[in-house]
């Protein structure tokens, strides 16, 4: 099968794709996956569509590693292969007599970097992001705006540690930049790290995002930091360290006076801290702020902790782990208030999806999770069940997740894309359908068509019609 062009050429195998560039014979991508039946190529050859005996993948041949989007077909049986639209991001496949439609926009989105980033991070009150990139031997951060992307600041720009030890220099493939903000979002806390060895100089900067200018910069020279988080307002850094020899800690730094007043042991690495700055969370463990008393919390059912997230007010916890589950517990956490246990259903035979990212919203009603898959689920935290389907991404690790202040519209950052937007509103999302459809008021077949997942009632005009 050739695209539109006749510049690249698909094979179906027995264990997946192919796909050729026909004017050097090189082959572009290969796709992995048993069971492939047809397979289409976007207009501009740039994406390819294949189905699969249980559900619909789409590639982006420029990075195969994983699908950029799942469909389950839940059963269905298609006739040929699913056809492109030509004018726009969807995508249709033929079964029992109805086209389906598959909105790709957001799979598909021109905003993807070919150029990862190294992280990004949203701030937890959904106003600024804040993305990390490697350039040789120093790292360039940057903080935007949420709303339009616009750029607010790009910081002065961080060079790779050097170890104490001038025989073994450091790699900057191997150094990872860190980055915080406090959980009022008045605070950007910034360094770069190297894993293994001591370093002479580890300088952490803290960012004062309401007055636009630097707070403190703090010396963390010593064992490799794994970890940061800040306190409420940016007055508090916690590091955590891991030794050459020796077991992980943590560190409290005031970063006001730029020293430190704590060692807090048997911690962990340090992934959250409440809105109240008197709790600190990390890996199965939770230290008691300002007294430091440390003890063991099994959050996650004794798995691994992928993400941790509070409400803004403190009052509730969401711990999500590595097989998937999300557990709710109060804030203080002593009472667990329900597990989810389904947050990605895998197709049979798949490792499950792990957790990378959580968010509550501003009401503290609505629960964001997102995976190293690149999946994003809301959940209703009331009933503990999901807000319709899977939000559709462009198909990457979920590094972060954060809802807008009037909780309307959810922010989603990944390596390629770092700002993804998702109306969460009801009420707009009523508008959109409503605008989509061309109508004054749904038929029972529109609305069986555009929202399957509930009952029919009337929403556009004031009258519906009664098809």
């Amino acid at each position: 099968m050739f695209d539109g062009s006749g510049s690249r050429f698909a094979a179906v195998t027995g264990t997946g794709a192919r796909v050729w560039d026909t004017r050097s014979g090189r082959q572009v991508a290969g796709l992995d996956g048993r069971g492939v039946r047809s397979a289409s190529f976007s207009g501009d050859g740039s994406f390819l569509a294949t189905a699969h005996t249980q559900e619909i993948r789409v590639w982006r041949l420029t990075s195969p590693g994983a699908p950029v989007f799942r469909h389950s077909l839940d059963n269905q049986h298609l006739y040929g292969a699913p056809a492109w639209d030509p004018d726009r991001p969807v995508l249709r496949y033929l079964e029992g007599g109805t086209v389906h439609a598959l909105d790709l926009a957001a799979a598909v989105t021109s905003a993807w970097r070919d150029r990862l980033l190294d992280d990004v991070r949203l701030s937890p009150d959904g106003r600024t992001y804040a993305t990390a990139e490697r350039s040789g031997t120093r790292y360039l951060f940057q903080l935007r705006a949420t709303g339009d992307g616009h750029p607010l600041h790009t910081l002065p720009p961080v060079p790779v540690p050097v170890y104490r030890d001038p025989s073994a220099p450091v790699a900057p493939r191997d150094t990872v930049p860190l980055m915080a903000f406090s959980s009022d979002g008045r605070a950007f806390a910034y360094g770069v790290s190297a894993p293994g060895r001591d370093a002479d100089a580890r300088r952490f900067t803290v960012w004062d995002l309401h007055r636009d200018r630097t707070r403190s910069t703090l010396d963390l020279a010593g064992p490799a930091v794994v970890s940061i988080t800040l306190g409420p307002g940016g007055g508090t850094l916690y590091a955590a360290r891991v030794p050459p020899v020796g077991k992980l800690s943590d560190e409290v730094w005031d970063t006001d006076h730029q020293r430190r007043t704590a060692v807090l042991t048997g911690l962990a690495s340090s992934l959250a801290v409440r809105p109240d700055g008197r709790l600190l969370l990390g890996d199965g463990r939770v230290a008691r702020l300002p007294s430091g008393r440390v003890g063991g919390h099994d959050l996650v059912q004794g798995d691994e902790v992928g993400a941790l997230a509070f409400a803004s007010d403190g009052s509730l916890l969401a711990a999500g782990d590595q097989t998937g589950r999300v557990a709710l517990w109060d804030g203080n956490p002593r009472h667990r208030a329900g597990v989810l246990r389904n947050v990605f259903p895998a197709p049979l035979g798949e490792a499950a999806e792990a957790v990378s990212a959580l968010a509550l919203s501003p009401d503290g009603r609505t629960l964001a999770v997102g995976g190293d898959a690149g999946s994003v689920q809301p959940w209703d935290v009331a009933t503990r069940q999901p807000l319709g389907g899977p939000l559709t991404t462009p198909g990457e690790s979920i590094d972060s997740l954060a809802f807008a202040p009037d909780g309307t519209t959810l922010y989603a950052g990944s390596p390629h894309v770092p700002l993804q937007r998702y109306v969460v509103d009801p009420e707009r999302a009523v508008t959109e359908v409503c605008a989509r459809t061309g109508s004054t008021g749904l038929t029972r077949t529109q609305w069986h068509t555009y929202v399957p997942d509930a009952p029919y009632r009337r929403i556009c005009g004031d009258a519906a019609s009664p098809g």
